[in-house]
């Protein structure tokens, strides 16, 4: 028995158009538990708009932190020393409903989170967080262990 192989694959159409590009992309985000969408007033040409902000939360104590703004997870865990190497703001404001229960966003500086959000700081909370921010990484270079080569014949 003989089998003849008709496929070509440059007759297969691969294109996806930007429209179900666009449709799978908020399916999978809609599939998060830590994406929410919040809704800000935002200076648009001299006026105030209404304008969306995608967020994503980071779950509890003993779960790896979350960028607020990205969804990129980062390996210091929630609970630990390390937290204070990000800017923690939680939305007290009933606006964010995570399906993960959680209301907390990390972000990698206030500034960060100061543009994200289209918010201001006081600079006084800023200097604060800094502080403990190196506080933290001196503790971490203090502490990092010193490690010896032993060769083993």
């Amino acid at each position: 028995m003989s089998y003849y192989d008709n496929y070509n694959s440059a007759d297969m159409d691969y294109s996806v158009s930007s429209n179900e590009l666009k449709k799978a992309t908020e399916s999978l985000k809609k599939s998060d538990k830590g994406y929410n969408v919040i809704w800000r007033m935002i200076p648009k040409n001299g006026k105030l708009k209404r304008t969306k902000v995608e967020v994503y939360t980071t779950n509890s104590h003993g779960c790896h932190i979350r960028n607020a703004e990205t969804g990129e997870y980062y390996p210091h865990i929630v609970g630990t020393a390390d937290e204070d190497l990000y800017f923690t703001v939680i939305l007290a404001t009933g606006e964010c409903k995570s399906a993960n229960g959680s209301r907390t966003l990390f972000y990698l500086s206030p500034q960060h989170y100061m543009t994200h959000l289209n918010t201001e700081l006081e600079q006084d909370i800023i200097s604060r967080w800094e502080d403990k921010r190196d506080a933290r990484l001196n503790t971490r270079a203090v502490s990092k262990p010193k490690f010896t080569s032993i060769v083993v014949k």
